[in-house]
Formats: C-alpha cells, structure tokens, sequence
C-alpha cells in the first residue's frame, strides 16, 4: 500500500517534463501539461479592493502533489496569519483533463465555504486561463484563473470575477517554487 502523504518534490527537469518523469506518480491523458505545478511553492501577493472586502497582503503557501495520480493534480493552499491577514484561507485544488472533452478540469474548495468549477483549453504559450463559477453565502459569479508561467520556477497568478461590469481582480500572487527539502 503507498503513503497518503503528498508528494512535495519539485519537478526533476524542464517544465515540459511529466510528472511520472519526476518520481511523483504516473499521469494519463492530458494531465501532464500541468506536471508544471507540482511542487511547493512560496506565494506572496495580495487581495485587491473589492465589495468583498478591503485590500490586504497576504503570504501563500501552495503545494502541487500527486497524491490523486494518475488522474488528478492536488493543489492545496495557505495563508499565513499575519496582523494584516487576521482569517488566512485555505483552500484545496483537483485539476484534471477530460478526455472526451480535451479540455482541463478545476475544482476547488476554501475555508470560507467556497467552491468553484472551472474548466480551461490548456497552455497558449506560457498562459493557463481557467473559466467558470465560484459560489460563496449563496451567490454564484463567473470566474477567472490566469496562470503565466515566467519559468521553470515562477509563476504570476490573477484571480478575478465578473459581477456584471467586466473582469474584476481579487487577487494576484507571483509564485516562486521551493528547492527539494526547503518546505520545512
């Protein structure tokens, strides 16, 4: 029987690299064009104003893992509690690719009762694009991932929402993988 623990390492080479290529676990399909995120990963950035809230920093921690391979990535997410950050979230990602469909899969779910389902065509060059819903208190709004990956270790992310006149960010991050054996 294996571990339930994730796998934290980081990719062994290239970006272009499956996860299977890494040690972390076999991928079918699709799934290893996002064989790029696995690893830990350290996420400064901030929340930007919203009617949700006020704008804040905030200090991430993202884990890419192959503990549902070889169908699924797991990401999970967290905050750090800071003075500027009194009620981190948390959050937890399982991307995948649908074969029938050839498109990728997201769904997440946060500590603040969220949940979102996304679906995205995969990479245009260096950008992953994620569209579709997020529900919180009730209400249901479009939803926007953009991934730009900056290289093989850093990545920027931006989050926004539609709520009737356009695209409005809610958060951003620039995210800076961790060498093997620093997430401790």
């Amino acid at each position: 029987m294996t571990s339930t623990e994730p796998t934290t390492e980081p990719m062994a080479g290239t970006r272009a690299e499956p996860i299977a290529a890494t040690g972390a676990g076999p991928t079918v399909g699709g799934l290893a064009d996002l064989a790029y995120f696995h690893g830990t990963w350290t996420a400064p950035g901030r929340f930007h104003r919203t009617p949700f809230g006020e704008p804040k920093p905030i200090e991430m921690t993202i884990v890419g893992s192959s503990r549902l391979s070889p169908h699924w990535l797991q990401m999970t997410t967290e905050e750090a509690a800071t003075p500027e950050n009194a009620s981190p979230l948390r959050a937890t990602y399982v991307w995948g690719h649908d074969e029938a469909t050839g498109t990728f899969t997201a769904d997440w779910f946060d500590s603040n009762g969220g949940r979102a389902r996304q679906t995205s065509p995969g990479w245009d060059g260096d950008v992953l694009v994620f569209t579709g819903t997020m529900t919180l208190h009730g209400a249901t709004v479009p939803l926007r991932d953009t991934f730009t990956r900056l290289d093989d270790d850093h990545y920027h992310h931006v989050g926004e929402v539609d709520l009737g006149e356009g695209w409005l960010p809610v958060d951003e991050e620039n995210a800076t993988r961790l060498p093997v054996g620093a997430e401790s």
